[in-house]
């Protein structure tokens, strides 16, 4: 499976290499196991709105995800799957709210194993849009960085590759030039210009979290009709196809399971 792939399927929780229980990265032959265990283990939670627009209210769950994805390259980083962290936010009931303070961002890190927990938000006076970020590290409880960056709104993606960049930084780890050419690589495959378009992206993926496969299917057609050749689209649009496809097995499994129990309960009624 090529690497792109791999690390793309990572946002979703679904890369095939794992290190650690609940933590994934695709990991270079040429990395000994001395650098793996030097990794620095990274969470990135669900971006808050503070737009006060409602329509940005998922944008924060595709922001994560994109940034997932291009800290993914960096080798000295070990990045927690998506999926890890979804248990870990019910397991603490976070799911009543959309945002997370730092105690309960260190909730998070401590549950789920991360050293390290980045949290954010996104802001916006048009035409302007402002994106921070803190770094938390877990075993103290303290914020060690904050970034931001700020620009036009239709440049969300070029803020969002900024960020990331600085996150690296923030987390003092040293890019090697193949680590920047691999970073580089992978942000322009993922790349998304629009802004309307990472928004009905970011909606598909919460509707297929709450399991509406149809709606999230109709909500990211158009961004695949526009973007045919992001990989961050195509394998978000495959992984709602895919998700859908065992949601209706499990359902017709169910639907089996429970007619087979009616009629033994027909066939064979409980003795009086």
């Amino acid at each position: 499976m090529p690497t792109a792939l791999r690390v793309l399927l990572l946002a979703f929780g679904l890369a095939p290499v794992s290190l650690a229980p609940g933590t994934t990265s695709s990991i270079p032959s040429s990395i000994t196991p001395a650098a793996v265990a030097a990794r620095k283990t990274v969470a990135v939670l669900t971006f808050d709105n503070n737009t006060g627009k409602s329509d940005y209210d998922h944008l924060g769950k595709g922001m994560a995800a994109m940034m997932t994805t291009d800290l993914a390259a960096v080798n000295d980083i070990q990045l927690l799957e998506r999926e890890r962290l979804a248990d870990v936010t019910k397991e603490i009931d976070q799911q009543r709210s959309r945002y997370f303070d730092s105690t309960t961002a260190v909730k998070v890190g401590r549950l789920s194993g991360a050293q390290y927990i980045v949290i954010g938000s996104i802001a916006a006076v048009d035409p302007q849009m402002r994106i921070d970020t803190r770094i938390i590290r877990v075993e103290t409880g303290a914020i060690v960085k904050t970034a931001n960056v700020t620009g036009k709104e239709e440049k969300f993606f070029d803020l969002q590759k900024k960020l990331a960049r600085q996150l690296v930084k923030d987390l003092d780890i040293a890019l090697t030039p193949e680590d920047e050419a691999r970073l580089d690589a992978r942000q322009e495959a993922n790349r998304v210009d629009d802004l309307d378009a990472v928004v009905k992206l970011s909606n598909a993926m919460s509707m297929a979290d709450a399991g509406d496969y149809g709606g999230a299917t109709l909500k990211i057609a158009p961004v695949v009709a526009k973007y045919p050749n992001s990989t961050f689209v195509k394998i978000t649009a495959d992984e709602i196809k895919k998700r859908a496809a065992q949601s209706s097995k499990e359902k017709a499994k169910n639907g089996i399971n429970t007619g087979i129990n009616k009629l033994i309960k027909r066939k064979w009624p409980p003795a009086n």
